[in-house]
């Protein structure tokens, strides 16, 4: 095992390279990547620092195959149908509510503890529901090892950078306060 705890470092919603798609996930990913051992056990505190404005990330753990975060959003969310077409993903609220919806109009809200799994392919989008700051645990795993994972596109089937004005992306502002 390992015997630090990792605590991870909360990153706003950093701009993605247009060249590449890669946004702030995919560098931390690659920092996490090449600091760890992945064949040993990795520990994580569930710690975020919660957002005033726009959307934060920490990156917990991660395998070349997997990772899990903690996603936290003051207001808004994911807020344009798009698809991972390379990613099967979970959502579960920790902290909030999220209502999110299918390309057909349909809506489910979520509040703690419940949550929701996206297979690869699949359109969706979500808000935070007014009221307090949305925590989500976010777990990921690429399904084809040979393809980018970080493939994510809109509703007319280009590619729609998470971080891109098309998705209504704001500039991050932090709050003093913590989930944990």
């Amino acid at each position: 095992m390992s015997p630090a705890i990792h605590n991870p470092q909360t990153r706003g919603h950093e701009p993605s390279n247009l060249n590449t798609g890669k946004g702030g996930l995919e560098r931390a990913l690659a920092a996490h990547l090449a600091e760890h051992d992945l064949r040993k056990p990795q520990t994580f505190r569930m710690r975020v620092r919660l957002p005033k404005n726009g959307r934060g990330s920490a990156l917990l753990a991660a395998t070349d195959r997997m990772w899990v975060n903690l996603k936290t959003y003051a207001e808004g969310g994911e807020n344009t149908l798009h698809a991972h077409t390379n990613e099967d993903h979970t959502f579960i609220v920790l902290q909030g509510r999220a209502t999110f919806y299918g390309p057909e109009g349909e809506a489910v809200t979520f509040s703690r503890n419940e949550g929701i799994l996206l297979p690869r392919g699949c359109r969706y989008y979500f808000h935070a529901e007014p009221g307090e700051a949305l925590v989500l645990l976010r777990v990921g795993c690429v399904v084809d090892v040979e393809a980018s994972p970080w493939t994510r596109t809109g509703s007319d089937g280009e590619p729609l950078p998470g971080s891109s004005k098309e998705n209504k992306s704001v500039t991050t502002e932090f709050s003093d306060e913590y989930f944990q």
